[in-house]
């Protein structure tokens, strides 16, 4: 049995800069990682003055053609785009054997 293809690089047409959270509060020096996909959420908001969230998204990061990839932990700050944008979530998504095909960060 065959395992799941990569996510076409094609497919990945952004880059990433990925800072860590430090046990002292503050960040790591940032990280590239190339060839990433974000996709943005907008959500109704619940705001009288406000009608939309500009909301996040969802970072797409493959284990093979994403240059770079690492797992990223929830907290980290990441840019993409010029945009700054938090993790709130972070889920590695791996294959029938066990193995990380990518990751799904969800932004905000």
């Amino acid at each position: 049995m065959r395992s799941i293809r990569p996510i076409p690089r094609s497919a990945l047409p952004d880059t990433m800069t990925v800072r860590a959270p430090l046990p002292d509060g503050t960040y790591d020096e940032p990280e590239l990682i190339c060839n990433v996909r974000f996709e943005r959420t907008q959500k109704v908001s619940d705001d009288d003055h406000r009608s939309a969230d500009a909301g996040g998204g969802t970072v797409f990061v493959d284990a093979v053609n994403s240059i770079g990839a690492f797992e990223v932990v929830a907290g980290s700050r990441v840019a993409v785009g010029g945009r700054s944008m938090y993790v709130a979530e972070s889920h590695a998504c791996c294959d029938l054997f066990g193995r990380v095909h990518h990751w799904e960060l969800k932004v905000r």
